[in-house]
């Protein structure tokens, strides 16, 4: 396999889905403050303010027709909007742009690793349909893969911020607060610390100031969020609400052990840590150290026998 054409490909293919990234953001990227501020002022007035949006020209004329070229089915698109919402995004549209970049690299990958291969002369040998069978999986699964990789770093996010989370919330129940308020006031105070888990704590906040019970919005809390760990939070909350038990004392107790697991990951990972260093040092640091303290005595070897065998 000829490794320049090889290194090309992979270049040409980063820089474009970087390009489909860019695109994605900016479709998605939230609006202005000012427009949001004087839609809730005056309807009428904002939408006579505020210019035409591009993004919304861009979805409807370009991600939902490539999207609908291959409509995913019902459970797909529920399963997909779910990881779209824990991985924070959010826009109605979400699904629609998600599917049309997927759809365009599954296509446009393979498509420049034929342009590239009829550039270089190269015919289609074994190698070259190996090259373009990795330029189809890359495009098939990478936006997963990025997708998979935003999910599991925003829960990572609000797993960490989760046990201070807990503290000033015992802090602000003890205070005289109710639940409501107090995941309020702590969704405000964790807007610097934390955004994810605020942004979270706020749509809960929301739900149950729109008149949806409290049970339910805190379910949805825990199932929109995917971490078991709030789950579990969740259904003491719920329990401590419907036994007439003391919320303090129960978050409280479930602070301790949220803060004591949380110190053993930190001790797992210390311990996972001597094992992850073996692999680069046998791979990387081991062999140069071999070639410059070996090096020489087999140059010297290799001389002595030279000579004998003359």
């Amino acid at each position: 396999m000829d490794w320049h054409l090889l290194l090309f490909n992979t270049t040409l293919l980063l820089a474009i889905f970087s390009l489909a990234l860019a695109i994605y953001w900016w479709a998605t990227q939230p609006a202005s403050p000012v427009d949001e501020r004087l839609k809730e002022i005056n309807p009428r007035v904002s939408q006579e303010l505020s210019p035409p949006q591009v993004s919304k020209v861009i979805v409807e004329h370009v991600a939902k027709p490539i999207s609908q070229l291959a409509p995913p089915s019902p459970r797909n698109v529920r399963r997909l909007r779910r990881r779209l919402i824990r991985a924070g995004l959010l826009n109605e549209n979400a699904v629609f742009i998600y599917s049309a970049i997927r759809l365009a690299s599954a296509i446009f990958f393979p498509a420049v690793t034929v342009v590239a291969l009829i550039i270089t002369r190269r015919t289609f040998d074994t190698s070259a349909i190996a090259l373009l069978l990795i330029a189809i999986g890359f495009g098939l699964y990478l936006p997963s893969f990025v997708l998979s990789h935003l999910v599991s770093r925003r829960q990572r996010q609000i797993v960490r911020a989760l046990p201070d989370a807990l503290d000033l919330m015992v802090v602000c129940v003890e205070a005289g607060l109710g639940l409501n308020a107090a995941l309020q006031r702590v969704g405000r105070e964790m807007e610097l610390v934390e955004p994810a888990l605020a942004y979270e704590l706020m749509i809960t906040n929301r739900e149950i100031r729109a008149g949806k019970p409290r049970d339910e919005a805190l379910r949805n809390l825990g199932d929109r969020t995917g971490i078991d760990d709030l789950k579990s939070l969740v259904a003491m909350l719920i329990q401590s609400d419907r036994f007439g038990t003391s919320i303090a004392d129960s978050l409280r107790v479930f602070a301790d052990s949220l803060r004591t697991k949380r110190r053993q990951r930190a001790e797992e990972l210390v311990s996972k840590a001597t094992i992850k260093l073996l692999f680069p040092l046998l791979l990387f640091i081991f062999p140069a150290l071999l070639i410059v303290l070996l090096g020489p005595a087999l140059i010297i070897m290799y001389g002595v026998l030279s000579q004998l065998a003359e």
